[in-house]
């Protein structure tokens, strides 16, 4: 007990103090704010707003209905305050923080709110707007913190029209992929609740899990709830199995993450054994026991929001800097290859113009007929205007030759030589998810009309990346063996 005790104190020494949290916060947002204007001016992969955070650090729920989430929502808040039920029971998003009183607001009221943070999902439309609402509740357990409880996702198995298809996306009158994405991008601790009954093999709950909580692994946690519904030992390897099965559909790794296994309370006691399951058919005491102990490591890892805070802060600026900047790399080769060529254009234009007046003027100069003059100059304009004519022509090939996947990703492989040869996952994964934003961005802007960005712009990312990034992880990390603190 002393040497637990003694743990948790390192803990407690290793955690930032609240001022020190507090100030890392607040740069980590003026460094956002600060690449803002760049994004803007060059249409940039970041989001509107995406520099504002929520006002409190918050815990986001998806999952199949009747997976639990309302369920374990009340287990945490330690008072009942979500609806559960085995039938869909809410078709909204509900963001639940702890407050002085009692109160419920609409979807309306929860965007509009210019301080607790949610303004961003009014890009989604006013079909979310109004399925979504705010419960402000006392007395509840975590008072330093946010939850929020999604839509349960209850369409069929994946059918003829593929997961992905995109028929799907908007059957709730709104992205919910995109919606759900919002969330979880910036939510500090993801739980993707399954049970029993629906293992992952619902269509919609692998698409969630494909698009919209694809790289999050650092904040997400699988959780089968309910184990404790299973009569015999062949019943729960057949649900395992087949929830293992699902998932390695749409991760793309040969291991796959912890599926945290666990029951809640029931309201009889915690260790009470359900009327209906006798008791040689319901699962022993030891196998209770484990479900207990995995079900307080998700409550352990819930606790943990405000102090996993810092770190998805620092995370999501570091994630937002590298997006930025190599959009601005690659952008500005792009646009240099072509302010090159219409240059060249440009160039070959005034040097015949200059050619033809300059014979012009020759013929002046020594009186030639005036005949012959006249036809220099006109044929002097006709042929630049056909000359002008043409290079249009082929400047506009140019532009979509340049901005094409192809001629994109050879700009990218020029721009990241050092990165392409060490065959560098993170950047390639970098590259995946700013190529289509990026030629979007060329393409609805014009390659001639895409405002150059300075070198002084991209040392000044680099620079963040470089210097302040590992200076606000230092502020934030516990001192180690090998860290700046312990080397004198």
């Amino acid at each position: 007990a002393n040497d637990d005790d003694d743990d948790d104190d390192d803990d407690n020494n290793n955690i930032p103090s609240p001022d020190i949290q507090q100030s890392i916060l607040s740069q980590c947002s003026a460094l956002h704010s600060s690449i803002m204007p760049l994004n803007s001016q060059i249409r940039g992969p970041l989001a509107k707003n995406s520099d504002r955070g929520t006002s409190l650090p918050f815990v986001f729920l998806v999952g199949n209905h009747s997976s639990g989430k309302s369920s374990f929502i009340n287990y945490v808040l330690g008072r009942p305050v979500q609806t559960a039920g085995v039938a869909p029971t809410d078709d909204c998003f509900t963001v639940i923080a702890p407050g002085p009183k009692d109160v419920d607001q609409d979807g309306p009221a929860l965007v509009g709110d210019p301080d607790i943070g949610f303004e961003g999902l009014r890009q989604f439309g006013p079909t979310l707007i109004h399925h979504a609402q705010l419960k402000v509740r006392e007395g509840i357990r975590n008072e330093n913190f946010m939850m929020v409880d999604s839509p349960g996702m209850i369409d069929s198995p994946v059918s003829s029209a593929g997961m992905g298809s995109s028929n799907n996306i908007m059957d709730r009158g709104y992205d919910f992929q995109g919606v759900v994405r919002w969330f979880a991008e910036r939510a500090d601790v993801v739980l993707l609740m399954f049970d029993p009954d629906k293992p992952g093999t619902t269509g919609e709950t692998l698409n969630i899990l494909l698009h919209s909580l694809g790289g999050m692994d650092h904040k997400l946690l699988i959780v089968l709830n309910k184990a404790d519904q299973f009569k015999k030992i062949h019943d729960f390897a057949r649900a395992y199995g087949s929830l293992c099965w699902n998932l390695s559909k749409v991760i793309p790794r040969k291991d796959l993450p912890r599926i945290f296994t666990m029951c809640l309370p029931v309201k009889d006691g915690e260790n009470s054994i359900p009327s209906d399951i006798s008791t040689t058919e319901a699962l022993d005491q030891r196998a209770l026991a484990d479900l207990h102990q995995t079900r307080d490591d998700v409550l352990a890892e819930v606790m943990k929001a405000p102090k996993r805070r810092v770190d998805n802060v620092i995370t999501n600026l570091t994630d937002s800097v590298h997006l930025l900047l190599m959009h601005s790399v690659v952008a500005e080769d792009v646009r240099s290859r072509y302010s090159k060529r219409a240059w060249e254009n440009r160039m070959q234009e005034l040097s015949s113009v200059v050619l033809g007046m300059g014979m012009a003027g020759l013929g002046m100069h020594f009186s030639v007929p005036p005949q012959f003059t006249g036809g220099v100059v006109a044929a002097t304009m006709l042929g630049v205007g056909g000359m002008h004519w043409f290079n249009s022509s082929q400047l506009k090939t140019v532009e979509e030759q340049l901005t094409s996947v192809e001629e994109l990703s050879a700009s990218f492989q020029r721009t990241h030589p050092q990165e392409v040869s060490e065959a560098d996952e993170y950047y390639a994964s970098v590259w995946a998810r700013i190529r289509d934003p990026l030629r979007l961005s060329l393409w609805r802007t014009g390659l001639a009309d895409f405002p150059a960005v300075k070198k002084g712009e991209m040392e000044e990312l680099q620079r963040i990346l470089d210097e302040e990034i590992p200076r606000l992880r230092r502020l934030a990390s516990p001192s180690h063996h090998g860290s700046g603190n312990n080397n004198r």
